[in-house]
């Protein structure tokens, strides 16, 4: 697992990967449900969330939907925590 400082580099370097991890505090989404929410591509969104994952920043929400919903982990939160720190 990656320390968490280098996450929230890997994290903040990337504005919609930045923006994924603020929409999936608020509880899981799907691909594009996020892709409509942030008005871009679905497989733009989901190469983001596919590289957060494999870092352990999100993860799969299970549901009945045929859709993956992602998840924040734990680690997740922690880096947002970080991260909403340094925009103050």
């Amino acid at each position: 697992m990656e320390s968490l400082p280098s996450s929230a580099e890997f994290v903040s370097s990337s504005r919609v990967r930045l923006k994924l991890l603020f929409h999936l505090i608020t509880g899981p989404k799907s691909p594009s449900e996020l892709a409509n929410i942030e008005k871009k591509h679905v497989s733009h969104v989901s190469r983001a969330l596919t590289e957060m994952r494999s870092r352990g920043l999100v993860e799969y929400w299970e549901t009945d939907s045929r859709e993956h919903y992602y998840r924040v982990t734990n680690q997740g939160y922690a880096v947002f925590t970080i991260l909403t720190r340094v925009v103050k």
